[in-house]
């Protein structure tokens, strides 16, 4: 009976894998856990828990985990039973394979790869440059395209701005040009335009820089801009002049008018009186202060007008003077003698309408141009306005 039990034991340690060779303790053996078997469902409610020893599982050992003991109170030698929680089976993951980022791959580039590469690189640049150039360019032309289509388009726009302003400007003239005409033919009856004065400063040519402004005249073609220049300059000179004109009437009027009313009976309105210098006998032309007729008795004493020097300069002064008849003419009291009119015609009167018709013709051949000679013929303001205004007119109606 002893060696039945002795046997039975040896037994169950031989199938728990507890055999010990030369008294070397084996290896652990995981613990079942309680609760089902695989392939095994729960006993049946009511049913009789079988009790004594279970028999050993069939199942073979499961590997131990070394250096774990089996909890407190459980025998190594001694399994779970069967309905105990198994323990579940760890799964080892495999470890993840290495992807083509992990692995690391060298390659030795020799010295030539190198240099084809830099090549390629700045001639990737440089075709970068040239295409943003080319880019800027084609913006560019596109761009100074539309530019220069709206300047083009201002330009039409502006030559019909201008050309009404030139005919304008033309229409002007011409009245003017008519009134100078009058004005001639009034001098040559020896009758003064005094009407002129007033036309005159009613009369200004209404073209000058400001009309170019807004026009794009840069935009027109150069020979038609040179006769707008040229124009703009000349109607400028041709105010000029003919305020200059309308200024010489004005203060030739009254010796003019006297002058020719003086012609049928001449008046003495100059004599010369004599002073003497030292050794020096000199003789000054004064004008009478009170003139008197020529034809008709002289006046003994008569006042004239002298210049005198003062610390201010010379100033006009009264003075009356003898008329000389005879004897010492720079002695004694001033004396004076009358002047023969004639001879002084062409120093007051004759003079003043000299310049004045002078002035006229300045003014009508600046109009009209210069006719008289074929080496210095000049075309005329007025044929010049025309044809600007032409030309214009050719440039707005290619809209």
């Amino acid at each position: 009976m002893a060696e039945e039990k002795k046997k039975s034991k040896i037994d169950l340690k031989a199938r728990l894998g507890k055999t010990s060779i030369g008294g070397a303790p084996g290896a652990a053996v995981p613990l079942p856990v309680p609760g089902p078997q695989p392939g095994s469902g729960p006993p049946p409610d009511g049913s009789p828990v079988p009790g004594g020893v279970p028999s050993p599982s069939a199942r073979p050992p499961m590997p131990s985990v070394g250096g774990i003991a089996p909890p407190p109170g459980i025998s190594p030698g001694i399994p779970l039973p069967p309905f105990a929680p198994q323990p579940r089976p760890v799964i080892q993951t495999p470890p993840p394979k290495p992807t083509a980022a992990a692995q690391t791959i060298k390659v030795e580039v020799g010295e030539e790869v190198e240099q084809e590469r830099r090549k390629a690189s700045k001639k990737t640049a440089l075709y970068a440059s040239l295409a943003a150039l080319v880019g800027i360019a084609v913006g560019f032309a596109i761009g100074g395209a539309k530019e220069r289509g709206d300047r083009g388009k201002a330009a039409v726009e502006g030559a019909a701005a201008l050309e009404k302003d030139v005919r304008a400007a033309n229409d002007k003239m011409q009245e003017l040009n008519k009134k100078l005409e009058d004005a001639a033919a009034e001098l040559a009856q020896k009758k003064f335009p005094a009407q002129l004065t007033t036309e005159l400063g009613a009369i200004n040519v209404p073209f000058d820089a400001t009309n170019l402004e807004g026009k794009q005249i840069g935009s027109l073609p150069g020979r038609v801009m040179r006769q707008v220049l040229a124009y703009t300059t000349s109607v400028q000179d041709l105010n000029k002049t003919k305020d200059s004109l309308k200024n010489l009437l004005a203060a030739a009027q009254g010796p003019v008018e006297k002058s020719w009313k003086e012609a049928d009976e001449p008046v003495v309105n100059f004599s010369v009186v004599f002073r003497r210098d030292g050794d020096k006998t000199l003789a000054e032309l004064v004008p009478n202060k009170a003139p008197f007729p020529f034809g008709k008795d002289w006046p003994a004493k008569y006042a004239v007008t002298r210049l005198e020097r003062t610390q201010q300069g010379l100033k006009p002064a009264e003075k009356e003077a003898t008329r000389w008849t005879k004897g010492d003419i720079a002695g004694g009291d001033l004396q004076a003698l009358p002047v023969d009119p004639q001879s002084v015609a062409a120093f007051t009167s004759e003079q003043i309408v000299f310049k004045l018709r002078g002035a006229m013709i300045d003014v009508r051949q600046l109009l009209e141009g210069n006719k008289e000679n074929p080496a210095t013929e000049t075309p005329g303001l007025i044929k010049e306005g025309d044809d600007l205004a032409n030309e214009l007119r050719k440039i707005s109606l290619a809209r």
